[in-house]
């Protein structure tokens, strides 16, 4: 997202234009079509840091739930049910219930505790029905299924000892235990009554899917203010607080993608595009989060991804009218990404990332300047110190910084960036890096993407390559101002690096002039200029908007972005 484009006359765009569209989209290619095997996909809505000790649920169109796992081919194995409409999974561990609320700190106050040791009957259960109807003849009885067994387990302790006591006192035969720490608890929400309790150690984790009611709709359930399709399930991490994980069908989760990554008031042919790109990357990306026990993450780490509450007719539309169609070169699913916007030009891979893609080229982006970014033109001016403190503060052991010397890319993008401080000492950034390094918080002072330059304060610009034409003296910063007389008579503008012109010295060959540098030593600081959102691979947001308002398909703005694909 960012790029800098020369301001042309109407006339000359639509020619342009026109021009573009006749290379870019030399006509339909034959679809090699990718059968995605995963149809289900694990998105972790909460783990890690942010892994829960109790999460609730709560039927929007279904009618009670289900119990079960998923197996390592991720298909569900139903165990249990219930009716209720509202549940809330516990890690099972001393459990404290005050206000309404489910902790694992004792709170101040009052307050209803449930424990995690409990007595286990001794009668065996086939099944679940068994288990509950046993459960049910014992006050704070419940059924529960431990590692492929089916007890009737009663009451709910703080201690081994408190439950052999209780044991004792109610006269019941069995054993006084607590599962093992990748135990799950179901209880009703806003109660201490359990309902059911799974424990299958590491080897599975416990499913809760809604069930459908009488009106036929596919299931949603409320989690955390939002609505998602498909189960949940709830997996402890080294038994510490539970990851929740939602099991969703692909389909219903790009549903959960698009409006959340590109407004659905956009064009339908964007709103497709990005179908496309977000199916694509989930598909090439399965397992991506495997140390957590899951796929994707519902961030912008991955893909921004909130179930069906902002999902509105246009989105869901574009969904399925590209159903099960993804971006291949060559026959091979690609590994696709997306930004905001590029200011003027998307960048090639390896000039961001690490790896050279065929399909991740740098294009020129005509089209952006015709829509509004919100990012289109940014600056900041950072004096030396604030760079100095910059570097200091993410781990740099630099002294005073005295200078900055930036290389840019073919594409006019930053490619590097180098730090000089009083010592002598250098300090180098590139790709990705150099992009994020002067990113700053603390100063309010943001590089918002790869299409920036930087330049001493009050000095020249050095943000484009200057060429050579004659010699050392005669220079030129854009190629296309120089023009060569072809065979047939005809005046051609110059446009590529290696091309010839016509000079006064004979035919001379156009070649950079090599990474230009500034020095800010004796001066104050650096300005730093550039456009754009975002990483500058792949497609464009606001670029697919802006190709979809002039009439472009969705096949046209993916073979835009992503070089020699095939759509299907």
């Amino acid at each position: 997202m960012k790029a800098f484009l020369k301001r042309w006359g109407r006339a000359a765009l639509a020619l342009s234009l026109v021009l573009a569209a006749a290379l870019a989209f030399p006509g339909s290619r034959a679809a090699h079509a990718y059968t995605n095997p995963v149809k289900t996909m694990k998105i972790g809505l909460y783990y890690g840091s942010d892994a829960m000790a109790a999460a609730n649920l709560q039927n929007f169109v279904g009618s009670g739930f289900t119990f079960g796992y998923y197996d390592p081919d991720r298909v569900f194995h139903a165990v249990g049910e219930t009716d209720e409409t509202k549940l809330t999974m516990l890690k099972d561990w001393t459990m404290y219930l005050s206000g309404g609320v489910y902790s694992d700190a004792q709170p101040s106050g009052s307050y209803d505790v449930i424990g995690c040791y409990h007595i286990r009957l001794n009668e065996s259960c086939g099944d679940f029905a068994a288990a509950k109807n046993l459960a049910g003849l014992y006050a704070g009885g419940f059924p529960a299924y431990h590692n492929g067994n089916w007890y009737a387990c009663v009451g709910s302790y703080t201690s081994q000892s408190a439950a052999e006591t209780a044991m004792v006192e109610r006269g019941l035969s069995g054993k006084a235990m607590t599962a093992s720490s990748g135990c799950v608890t179901v209880v009703a929400t806003g109660s201490t009554r359990i309902l059911f309790q799974f424990d299958y150690g590491t080897a599975a984790s416990l499913a809760v899917r809604p069930r459908a009611d009488s009106s036929g709709e596919k299931p949603q359930t409320w989690f955390k203010g939002y609505r998602y399709y498909g189960a949940f399930q709830y997996t402890r991490m080294s038994g510490g607080n539970m990851n929740v994980i939602n099991m969703v069908d692909l389909e219903d989760y790009i549903k959960g993608v698009v409006p959340y990554e590109m407004s659905s008031s956009w064009p339908l042919e964007a709103l497709k595009a990005q179908a496309i790109c977000a199916r694509t990357y989930a598909a090439s990306t399965i397992n991506h989060h495997r140390d957590q026990g899951f796929d994707l993450c519902c961030g912008d780490d991955c893909q921004v991804y909130r179930g069906t509450n902002s999902a509105a007719d246009s989105t869901n539309r574009a969904v399925d009218e590209t159903a099960d169609m993804y971006i291949t070169y060559n026959g091979s699913l690609c590994q696709v990404f997306y930004f905001s916007s590029d200011g003027g030009a998307t960048e090639d891979s390896e000039n961001v990332f690490n790896e050279a893609l065929p399909y991740l080229r740098g294009v020129e982006d005509p089209y952006e300047q015709y829509v509004y970014t919100g990012k289109s033109n940014w600056s900041y001016t950072y004096s030396l110190s604030e760079i100095t403190h910059i570097l200091q503060m993410k781990g740099y052991r630099c002294a005073q910084i005295v200078s900055v010397t930036p290389s840019y890319t073919k594409m006019g993008n930053i490619a590097s960036l180098k730090f000089t401080d009083a010592n002598g000492k250098n300090w180098s950034f590139s790709r990705y890096n150099a992009c994020t390094i002067l990113y700053s918080p603390t100063y309010g002072k943001y590089t918002y993407s790869m299409r920036f330059t930087i330049t001493p304060e009050g000095g020249v610009n050095l943000s484009v390559p200057l060429y050579y034409v004659n010699g050392a003296g005669d220079t030129v910063t854009d190629p296309t101002e120089v023009y060569a007389v072809g065979s047939g008579g005809e005046v051609l503008s110059v446009e590529l690096e290696g091309a010839s012109a016509l000079t006064a010295s004979g035919l001379e060959t156009l070649s950079p002039a090599g990474e230009k540098t500034g020095s800010a030593s004796g001066g104050s600081g650096y300005v730093v200029s550039g456009s754009g959102w975002g990483h500058n691979v792949g497609m464009s947001q606001y670029g697919a908007k802006a190709m979809a308002e002039q009439g472009y398909s969705y096949e046209d703005i993916l073979n835009f972005y992503f070089t020699g694909v095939d759509i299907g």
